[in-house]
Order: structure tokens, then sequence, then C-alpha cells
């Protein structure tokens, strides 16, 4: 007890406080069985009453198994091996089940990377909220569901969509979606890991200003885990850097995003060079290697009986030249990530012609045509995990890629150097995707789409994933191939910034037709059309949004 007249303040025990973890991994059968510590080595961090956190550092640091340990949901191949996690002036670590089962969503709500992974694709929307109220609350499913349209509203849904299935929302709703759930039993402390990862900037800014909206009415802390120290500026009280399991740097976020002191904090400060495509070496106009005209697609909407549709692309003409980086960029669900599969043949058009050195291979015998053209044009997926099959080695995807194509692969050519045309070293070829760093596994996936020599390559989304340094390697090699094969390369992204610093010629695209076409260092000085500047002015407004006041009064959840 402090007495009255002492003159001592009592420090409100903060929401969360992991003092002294240390998380080892397994290091896998190829690296001889030992373990070696990839996580946090004596990491130590406190996340205060009404306070927004942020975490922040490269691929592969260690973010999301602080995350994950927070949960207890780490994998069989890590373990604690020290420290404590005080949550409600709890050990985390030490609780039994049905303590932590308790815990999980009232004391502490997470919400996951990946919202469409981790949303149940044969569940509808409703159901999944309502299964998080009756298993821990008891209701009965109608009030549940009632419950459910209630937290839809309050982040932006209708009800009415309480009845859709997770593909049938875009990427910023589905997102919402999972906040809506993590919400549902009234949590005091919300994680998000990359909440906002593959979204356009304009999405990005929308779930925070939500996140934000709905902690000042409802009086939940903030966990914010992202290697983007942008979407950091003007939501985050104090900013943690980590780097290879330890945390570097900490401070208000004020003094970590405009004086940094770590190398590491710099680098993710400086993000991507200023480096306009026009200052870059591209080729001059040489002749059309690949042409869409005409190109529409129609999706079936509502049941199997319904006739209605929805129409993803909208008459698109695009060209692209020899030799050529075309960057196409678009806001999430434009039908970016559609007209990418179709040009490569995993998804047939609605209508339209689709030309390859002036030949439409729409119109050609569909088999030997998939054959002979997927062999000069081959796709970079967005997500190089899922992409990527766990059970095999980086040796045997490639060695399969090889063996599909030995009949136009150049002879002799084999896995280890293909390794070594992405800059990765020969040993990986007995590892498997989880051993590897997201930068690693997307220039696997690049090597792999190499296998064939290809004349057309193209890459959707690969960068969106990963950290600046990590994106900046991604790019420069893609700007090594364009310069030593000779590709043909559509970079189909939401960030502009990585557009000037890669493409020659940009191309935006907006619900389904391209609005915008030019030279990218012109575009970028001067965009016309609306959505242009709508994706560059919501980046500016992102980094340039001052830091919030902390708050320290508790009015949890009176509104909601």
């Amino acid at each position: 007890p402090v007495e009255p007249d002492s003159g001592v303040r009592t420090v409100p025990e903060p929401v969360l406080r992991i003092e002294d973890l240390s998380v080892e991994y397994d290091a896998g059968e190829h690296s001889g069985g030992s373990r070696r510590v990839v996580g946090t080595d004596r990491f130590s961090l406190s996340v205060g009453r009404g306070e927004v956190v942020g975490l922040a550092g490269p691929s592969g640091c260690g973010k999301t198994t602080v995350a994950a340990t927070i949960m207890r949901l780490l994998g069989p191949t890590a373990r604690v091996t020290g420290g404590r996690i005080m949550v409600g002036g709890r050990d985390v670590l030490a609780l039994e089940r049905d303590e932590l089962r308790r815990l999980r969503w009232r004391e502490v709500a997470m919400v996951p990377q990946a919202a469409m992974n981790a949303l149940n694709p044969v569940m509808t929307i409703g159901e999944q909220i309502a299964d998080v109220l009756t298993s821990h609350e008891g209701l009965r499913h109608r009030p549940a569901l009632e419950r459910a349209a209630e937290l839809l509203d309050a982040v932006g849904i209708p009800a009415g969509r309480l009845r859709a299935y997770p593909y049938q929302l875009s990427g910023g709703q589905r997102q919402r979606v999972i906040i809506a759930m993590a919400l549902a039993l009234r949590p005091r402390l919300l994680v998000l890991d990359e909440p906002t990862t593959a979204l356009d900037v304009v999405v990005q800014r929308e779930i925070m200003e939500l996140v934000l909206d709905l902690k000042a009415r409802l009086g939940f802390s903030v966990l914010l885990i992202t290697h983007d120290l942008s979407l950091m500026s003007g939501t985050c009280n104090r900013i943690g850097v980590m780097e290879a399991g330890r945390l570097v740097e900490e401070g208000p976020a004020a003094d970590i995003l405009t004086s940094p002191v770590h190398a590491a904090t710099r680098a993710l400060v400086a993000g991507l060079p200023d480096r306009p495509s026009a200052e870059s070496p591209h080729p001059t106009a040489t002749e059309p290697v690949l042409e869409v005209r005409g190109l529409r697609k129609d999706f079936p909407a509502g049941g199997l009986l319904s006739r209605r549709t929805v129409r993803a692309l909208d008459g698109v003409d695009l060209t692209l030249h020899r030799g050529e980086i075309l960057a196409l960029v678009g806001r999430t669900g434009s039908g970016k990530s559609t007209l990418a599969r179709i040009i490569a043949r995993l998804e047939t058009p609605t209508a339209g012609c689709l030309l390859l050195d002036g030949r439409d291979v729409l119109a050609r015998e569909p088999r030997r045509a998939s054959r002979s053209y997927r062999s000069r044009v081959q796709m970079v997926l967005q997500d190089p995990f899922a992409s990527l099959n766990p059970a095999h080695s980086v040796g045997h995807t490639l060695g399969r890629a090889l063996a599909l194509h030995r009949s136009t692969a150049e002879p002799g050519r084999g896995s280890a150097e293909l390794l070594d045309a992405v800059g990765l070293e020969p040993e990986l070829l007995g590892v498997r995707p989880h051993e590897l760093s997201g930068g690693q596994r997307q220039r696997v996936a690049i090597a792999r789409a190499l296998a064939c020599e290809p004349e057309v390559l193209v890459a959707d989304e690969p960068t969106s994933m990963l950290d600046a340094p990590l994106r900046a390697g991604i790019l420069d090699l893609l700007l090594g191939l364009r310069e030593e094969r000779g590709l043909s390369i559509l970079y189909i992204t939401h960030d502009l910034a990585s557009a000037r610093y890669l493409a020659d010629t940009t191309a935006v695209l907006q619900a389904g037709r391209l609005v915008e076409t030019g030279p990218t260092a012109e575009l970028m000085k001067h965009p016309a059309h609306p959505c242009t500047r709508l994706l560059m002015s919501a980046r500016t407004v992102q980094r340039d949004r001052p830091s919030p006041a902390a708050e320290t009064e508790d009015g949890r959840y009176e509104s909601l």
C-alpha cells in the first residue's frame, strides 16, 4: 500500500509483458538434426493499457514467432526455452489447457497474416463468427448469428453478407471479418500479425483506420506486427525493431521513424531506393511479344442454378514488348490476378484474344497449344509457400520442372545452375520450403519458372509478403534476368514504389478495365486518372499521418 501523501504513483500493470523470452526451432533433418535459435533470444517487450505497440523487422527475424508464442500456437518443431509471457497477471506459458482456452479470445485475440487461409472455405462467415460465440459464450445458434451481424456491422460489412463464403469477399472484407471474429469476446489485447499483407495501400489505410476507430470506442490494446514501417506511421505509440530474434531498437514511434539508430531500422525506414525507371537501363521500343485484345472474363455469382455473373475483366487491351518490363497496377479486386491467370493459361476468358508473336493461342488446338505456350510463358505466383509443395525438397521441385520441360530446356542445365541463376547456394537443394526464408522461397519459385527458358515471365505480386530489403533484392533479380536472358516481364503489383523501381511501362487497372497506361516515370510524375492519383495519395497520407497520443482510459466496449 502506498500512503496518499507520499507522492508515489503506482504504474498500471501492462496488458502484455514479455520477459526474456527464448524460442528454439528444430533445424531439420538436412541440418544434422541439431537445434538452432531462429525465433526470439532473450526477447522482452510490453504493451500498456490502451497502447498501440508496433513490432517491426525483416522477414525471418522472429516476429510471427512472438505472436504464435503469445497465443501458445507454436508448431511441434518449436519449444520455449526460457522467459515468461504475462497477460492479466498470469504466465501464459504455465497455463493448463482449460485455462488457456479461457484466455484465448477473451483476454488476447489474434488476427493472422493470411485472412483467406484463416477462414474456413466451406463455412459462411456468419457461421464462423457464430461458432466462436457458441463455443466460448454458450449462446444458442440464432442469438449467436444476431451477434455476428452486429460484429460485422461494427467493422463495416453489411449484415446481409452473413451467408457469404470467404471466396465471395475481397481481401479487405476478409480481413474485416477476421477482425470481427477477434473482437467477438471483447479481448483486452488484439495481436495483428501482418494484417494488411497483399492489400493495396488504399485498403491498408482503411483497415488501420478501422482498427484505430474500434480501439478508441472499445478500449483494447494493440500489438501490430509488420515489416512495413510506413504502416506504423500514425498508428503506433511505440515501435520495437527485431533482427535475428533480438529486439535491437525500441522507442517512441516518431523517434524510430525519423531518427533510426540501428542498421536494421534504417534499412526498413529507407524502403526501396527512389530510382525512377527512366534512369534504369531499359530497351527501346521493340515488336510485341504478348498481346491481349478485348479480353473479358465473367464469373458465376450465386448458386448453381443462378444465371447471374460478375464481370472481372471488361475489354482489356494490353501489349508487352520484347525485353520490356510492364507493371500492371491496381487495387485489390481490380482483376490483376485474373488477367495473370488467363495469360498463364490457368483460366479461360469469356471473350477476347491472347496473342503470342501475333498468333491467337486461344484459337489453336487446346492441349498442343497449351504445352507449347507454357514452354514460352511462365508464371510466378504471389505466395511461394503455397505454390511450393511442402513435402518435396527444393532439388525435387526444380528437377521435376526440368524433367517436364526437358525437350525445351538447355541440355546439361541442372537444378544447381537454376539456383545459381537466382542467387542461391546449391546447398539448399536438399531443404524443404518451410526451412527457407520468404525471400529464398520466392527465388526458388522464380528458378522453377526459369527451368524451360521462357521468353515471358508473369510475376503476380512476387514481393507483397517481403520486407523492403528483400523486396529490393527480388526486384534487382528480375532486372538482372531481363538483362541476362532477354526476358519480357509482366509485373503485377499494387505497390507503386516497386513499379517505379522496376518497370519501363505502367498500366493501371480499375474494376476490370485499363484506365491509364504510359511510361512509368511520366505516369508517376503526372498521374491523370483518379484511381492512379488515389493509389499515390494513399501511400503519402499513410506515411505523413501523425502518431496518435497515448490513451490511458479504459472505456472498453461500451458502444458495442
